[in-house]
């Protein structure tokens, strides 16, 4: 009975020490604690950045398709309520390719513009007053467009940075150029200068936050403009969020589509491509 009795206490005992030791054979190491997280680390850098783009992206979508169907709907409604298409646009389809290349004679190196009326190379002859597009409409045009259908709450006519009207980190197609031509030299008239941008060109800034920008001036010809589909709201970036259009149609059709640039920065897609993205094309 002793025998039997220190028999069953050191089994007792034994069996105890078999289940610590269990424990502690269950339990990670430190060693291996680092590993998976270095694993885990690994693992989250490569797949976060991407997914943190696929919802930028996804966002930009949506942001870009309200932006665009808001702006078509009211150009569209403007002709729709006339009964009529609207001469305001560039050519889809231009009636004088190849009949008439336009020259200037006295061209303005620092303006970019002609110190005479443009001519026909090919007979001499003034170009037609609509060669590029018709344009006699588009100061009735974009009066009706931002005073009296578009929601707009604040138009700065120029110095648009300045005014409130740009984010500070907007950059004009200039400097985007200079990114990947470093040896560019700015075009002190190019359409979307940085300068121009900010100081020169009106900006209409709607309701919901949205703006565009307006090529030269807001009641006369040239129908082009930037747009920012999201405002001020990052990233700011052409390709991104900013995109410059241009209306096109016929007269038969009116102003039937938005022709656009095609200047993207680094990563972005061109207008083809978001219409595509957002569902659009």
């Amino acid at each position: 009975m002793f025998f039997r009795g220190v028999d069953c206490k050191y089994k007792i005992n034994y069996n105890s020490s078999i289940k610590n030791y269990n424990k502690r054979k269950r339990a990670f190491t430190l060693a291996e604690v680092l590993i998976t997280l270095g694993i885990i680390g690994v693992v989250a850098a490569l797949t976060i950045p991407t997914i943190l783009r696929n919802i930028q992206d996804y966002q930009l979508n949506i942001a870009f398709k309200k932006f665009y169907s808001t702006f078509t709907q009211a150009v569209q409604g403007i002709q729709t309520l006339e009964g009529r298409p609207v001469s305001c646009f560039y050519w889809d389809s231009n009636p004088y390719t190849g009949n008439c290349t336009a020259y200037c004679p006295d061209l303005n190196e620092q303006t970019g513009n002609c110190n005479v009326d443009r001519i026909c190379q090919e007979t001499g002859k003034p170009i037609p007053s609509d060669y590029s597009g018709p344009t006699s409409e588009c100061s009735w045009f974009y009066h009706q467009l931002f005073d009296n259908t578009l929601n707009v709450l604040k138009i700065c006519e120029n110095n648009s940075m300045a005014n409130g009207c740009l984010p500070s980190d907007i950059r004009g197609q200039d400097k985007i150029r200079q990114d990947f031509q470093p040896d560019y030299e700015p075009v002190p008239y190019a359409e979307f200068s940085d300068n121009n941008l900010k100081t020169k060109y009106p900006t209409i800034v709607l309701k919901d936050g949205t703006y565009i920008i307006k090529y030269v001036a807001l009641y006369d010809g040239k129908p082009v403009f930037v747009f920012d589909i999201n405002g001020k709201k990052g990233p700011n970036k052409w390709g991104y969020d900013i995109y410059d259009v241009k209306f096109a149609g016929n007269y038969s059709t009116g102003i039937k589509i938005m022709r656009a640039g095609y200047l993207i920065e680094n990563g972005g897609k061109n207008f083809d491509e978001r219409m595509k993205a957002a569902g659009l094309k």
